[in-house]
């Protein structure tokens, strides 16, 4: 089992735990295989990570993050604690945010350069 970001899904990758909205709700049963309209269902209801089946995750080749290097993540990161620092930082969202916008920070000065 490995837990990846909604992001990282591909149609076809095996759920490998029931996923669930905030109310419990059971949105995909264990062994459902990922379609693009369920990505846009647990999108909407707030989902940010799912268990993919080991075997399903290798077959899809899917990486952690995207390759950036280094250098640009750790400036990215750098500014991003300095806009999140009034944030809740163990909230699943505030956390999820600020990946993502490290992820996009590094990414636009990587272009840049």
């Amino acid at each position: 089992m490995r837990k990846i970001g909604i992001d990282q899904l591909s149609e076809g990758m095996i759920v490998d735990d029931p996923v669930s909205d905030f109310h419990g709700t059971v949105l995909m049963q264990k062994g459902t295989a990922i379609t693009p309209n369920g990505i846009k269902i647990l999108k909407t209801w707030g989902v940010l990570e799912v268990s993919i089946d080991d075997a399903s995750a290798k077959e899809h080749s899917i990486s952690r993050e995207p390759q950036i290097d280094p250098r640009f993540m750790q400036e990215a990161k750098n500014e991003v604690q300095i806009l999140f620092q009034h944030a809740n930082q163990n909230n699943l969202f505030a956390k999820e945010l600020m990946r993502l916008a490290t992820i996009r920070i590094a990414e636009a000065r990587s272009e840049r350069r």
